[in-house]
């Protein structure tokens, strides 16, 4: 009974069964598998299993208890036929020390809030949760007008590869993602954006503002002009808009 109430809690598999947890780690999990089989990815043959290691990951999140880890070994195994080796997570969508559900849930969680606030609540790096929220992003695109954005680049990894998002000032909605931080990028998620436009949220980095100034001359100059400008400065009616 324990078990199955576990598992509608935090999903998993059928052939999973959860232990309890431990005094000294009341928000860890151990889990262990039952019997399954697992096809080769790649010519769908039979495997064996070779190796495994035993791994942490978060998987959830409760009120009373924090952060609840799962605690289970993760097998790699190896094609009879075509000798392939590969790690097999079960569907769980592990990366790192997290499993997908538990950066999804996440993810909802940023929703009306600050992802600095969601960062500090579930005690992980701002970069994380910023990377997750938009990684998970393209699912939550929406298409509505607006009249005040905020553009941004974000890291995907942090160093290497990056994004560029626009986002609707008044609602917090995600408007619109594009990869790569460059002017063509920018100018390409700027052109994505419908409705009358009045004021952009962003830094002063040069690719950014000769984007704006480029979607201005293509698209807004019979219109309004943009403001590059802070939320303090943002104008309150048309009227104010030079």
């Amino acid at each position: 009974m324990y078990s199955k109430f576990i598992k509608m809690l935090l999903p998993l598999p059928s052939f999973f069964e959860v232990s309890f947890p431990s005094d000294e780690e009341p928000n860890v999990f151990p889990v262990t598998v039952g019997a399954y089989s697992v096809p080769c990815p790649l010519c769908q043959g039979k495997t064996i299993r070779h190796a495994q290691t035993l791994r942490r990951f978060r998987h959830g999140y409760a009120w009373h208890l924090g952060l609840i880890w799962i605690e289970m070994v993760i097998p790699r195994h190896r094609c009879v036929a075509c000798d392939l080796t590969f790690t097999y997570d079960f569907g769980l969508g592990i990366i790192q020390a997290s499993s997908a559900l538990f950066r999804k849930e996440l993810v909802q969680r940023c929703h009306g809030r600050s992802i600095a606030d969601v960062a500090r609540e579930y005690e992980l790096p701002y970069t994380t949760v910023e990377r997750w929220y938009y990684l998970y992003a393209p699912d939550q695109l929406v298409e509505e007008k607006a009249t005040a954005i905020c553009v941004d680049e974000f890291a995907l990894r942090k160093g290497h590869h990056y994004a560029t998002s626009v986002l609707n000032a008044d609602t917090g909605r995600i408007l619109a993602i594009v990869p790569h931080r460059d002017q063509d990028a920018i100018t390409a998620v700027l052109q994505k954006l419908i409705g009358p436009i009045r004021a952009v949220v962003s830094d002063f980095a040069p690719a950014m503002a000769n984007a704006i100034q480029a979607v201005i001359q293509l698209r807004f100059m019979c219109w309004i002009a943009f403001i590059l400008c802070n939320f303090s400065l943002m104008p309150s009616s048309e009227d104010d808009v030079i």
